[in-house]
């Protein structure tokens, strides 16, 4: 049989009557359960098996006994070397290998993970410590929400972050029985099986929130059993998901001395209320928000026909955005599904129809893809920002790019007005956070409403050495600031002119034209003070990005060619002639320099083709490009990330 593992003496071992090892178990017509160091599942189907971990591979000298004489896939629940130190034996035999998307790093990439873990000043508690030694090849990522199919089995896949970043819960039908594999997400009896593992940063046990929101799941799945990595199975789900969701409940009790969500510095708010189960706050009859404890603020607009517009849809807790030190340099985020159980049974949403993000950033549109994927929901958003959205792995020299393309329904133009249901909005390019950002605002329950992403707060700012609230403008000199931008921002507000501010963070403002004023007095500060830290013209050496090239990151085939963009900007007070030429990787050929003119303030652009070796090894180099402005060198300015496939 190809692409399986053929089984060593399996022949001898179908000859034995019963099962000759007493850690096997049957438990059911084609389920089985093997007691290693971890347990391994096996489900046979017409003398193949696939497994559910692998424990220590000891499994191997048992799977006769099941019927099997191959193991054709082994589907894994999390990265621990408990469950899979027999996976090498298992593929080298044949066995193909599955793993959890958000893991699949620590199993193929295991030595480049230990070679590059941070030991000393290291403040990360998370157990990846538990890592394999050696690389594991990996044939297929088990996708969150998404469905892994065996034969007749299909498996469900939900995220149960908790255990470890990265863990998934594994549901199938099986005899006739809707069961879930649950790796070490929880044990019988309402138990952990490692308290240790809840500690992700140092002293903080975030995993005790990604546990709740993951045993929440469970309960919502409708399964008859829970099969874990330790232990015996878990035949009251609802009562056992109860029973540790009130222990958990016990240490978010213990407040300051228990830090479970993140960071909540400056917060007045509870500790309690930075759990998953925080419910969404009613702003009036038709506006929802979801409220101070979430990750990014999110909004959703009902229509009087039970249609849900979302504006903005990212993480549910801050602590799901891993961006402190124990953000290891090959993870990417993970968005686990929030709070659209409450808006259909609270709130009689029927469809989750559209969803308006106000700008690019991660946090707040990594959830997008999967109302699209799972809900068939459309996505609105200005130009300026889908171009970024459409094709992040072009635009990721921008942070915070969320690396899964979203598919853009309609692009919207700066100042367009357009409906949804019985609304109107206007929408506006309002590059102030970010330069991929907009504004847009609406009536709502008689009162304008405007939706500002992360350009408009209120905080504590210092005024003749006293705190003052007042608003201010966000500055992230990476997102592309240019100084004009925030004076956009500035024309916008007061064209806008809401009632109501509804920010991408913090809390909701009741705004007024005070508001407004001390908001364009702020950016005009702003102003003045930057331009008095560089010379003239201020832009020339404010802005980071006068010279970017697209795309940022791109594989291409060996001998393909990549034609390049640089993307240019004039920021000098007079006309300019650019030329650049392109300085690929060693093997690479080089097209032509190219030249444009531009005028003072213009943007433009060149093409600059590059053509890959006949041969690549699937290793990520770097590209520059090499730019003069009126013949004086500025040297490699602008750079991008290639990679040549490996034949």
């Amino acid at each position: 049989m190809s692409g399986c593992a053929r089984l060593p003496g399996a022949g001898a071992l179908t000859t034995m009557p019963g099962m000759g090892d007493s850690r096997l178990t049957q438990l059911s017509d084609h389920l089985y359960r093997f007691a290693d160091i971890c347990n391994t599942y096996i489900i046979v189907d017409g003398g193949a098996a696939l497994l559910i971990d692998s424990g220590s591979g000891a499994v191997t000298g048992a799977l006769a006994d099941t019927g099997a004489a191959a193991v054709e896939w082994v589907l894994h629940t999390h990265h621990h070397r408990d469950q899979c130190a027999g996976t090498p034996a298992l593929a080298a035999a044949g066995a193909k290998v599955a793993v959890p998307e958000h893991e699949r790093h620590l199993f193929e990439d295991a030595e480049l993970f230990w070679r590059t873990r941070r030991v000393y000043d290291n403040y990360d508690d998370r157990n990846t410590f538990f890592t394999a030694a050696r690389n594991i090849a990996v044939d297929a990522a088990l996708q969150d929400y998404e469905t892994f199919a065996w034969r007749g089995y299909r498996f469900e896949i939900v995220p149960a972050k908790g255990h470890t970043r990265g863990s998934s819960m594994l549901i199938a039908a099986v005899d006739g029985q809707r069961v879930a594999f649950t790796g070490d997400l929880m044990n019988a009896g309402g138990t952990l099986y490692q308290l240790h593992a809840m500690e992700y940063a140092y002293g903080g046990m975030e995993g005790i929130a990604f546990t709740i929101e993951s045993i929440d799941a469970l309960a919502r799945l409708g399964v008859r059993t829970a099969y874990p990595s330790h232990g015996g199975a878990i035949a009251d789900v609802a009562g056992d998901v109860a029973r540790l969701r009130r222990r958990l409940a016990d240490c978010v009790a213990l407040g300051n001395g228990m830090r479970v969500a993140g960071s909540t510095s400056g917060s007045d708010l509870p500790a309690s209320h930075f759990l998953p189960d925080a419910r969404l706050q009613p702003l009036s009859r038709h506006l929802l928000w979801g409220g101070p404890w979430t990750c990014s603020n999110f909004y959703v607009v009902l229509s009087d026909a039970g249609k849900a517009m979302f504006v903005d849809y990212g993480h549910s807790l801050a602590a799901h955005m891993h961006t402190g030190s124990e953000h290891h340099g090959l993870e990417s985020m993970r968005f686990v599904a929030h709070h659209l159980d409450e808006l259909r049974d609270d709130y009689g949403v029927t469809a989750f129809d559209l969803v308006v993000p106000t700008h690019i950033h991660d946090d707040h549109t990594c959830g997008i893809p999967y109302l699209q994927r799972h809900h068939g929901t459309r996505c609105w958003a200005l130009r300026e920002v889908a171009q970024v959205l459409e094709d992040p792995a072009a635009w990721a020299s921008t942070p915070c790019t969320c690396p899964r393309p979203i598919r853009i329904d309609r692009h919207l133009t700066d100042g367009e007005r357009f409906e949804w249901e019985e609304y109107r909005f206007d929408i506006y390019h309002a590059p102030g956070q970010t330069e991929f950002h907009s504004v847009y605002a609406g009536l709502i329950d008689g009162r304008r409403v405007a939706f500002t992403g992360d350009n408009f707060f209120v905080a504590d700012t210092l005024r003749a050495g006293a705190a003052i609230g007042a608003p201010y403008q966000t500055t992230v000199m990476r997102n592309s600031f240019q100084l004009d931008m925030h004076r956009r921002c500035a024309e916008v507000m007061r064209r806008v002119d809401p009632e109501l501010i509804c920010p991408g963070h913090r809390d909701v403002i009741d705004c007024s034209k005070q508001q407004l004023d001390e908001y364009a007095d702020f950016i005009a500060r702003k102003e003045r003070v930057f331009r008095n830290l560089v010379a003239e013209p201020a832009d020339h050496y404010v802005d980071l990005f006068w010279a970017r090239l697209l795309p940022y990151l791109t594989t291409v085939g060996p001998g393909g060619t990549v034609e390049y963009r640089l993307l240019l900007r004039n920021n000098l007070e007079r006309d300019a002639t650019y030329t650049a030429e392109i300085e690929p990787p060693p093997g690479w050929r080089a097209g032509d320099a190219a030249s444009v003119r531009l005028r003072a303030g213009e943007r433009g652009e060149v093409r600059l083709p590059a053509t890959a070796p006949d041969a690549g090894d699937g290793v990520r180099r770097l590209a520059t490009a090499r730019i003069a402005v009126d013949g004086e060198p500025h040297g490699p300015i602008a750079e991008a990330l290639v990679t040549v496939a490996g034949r």
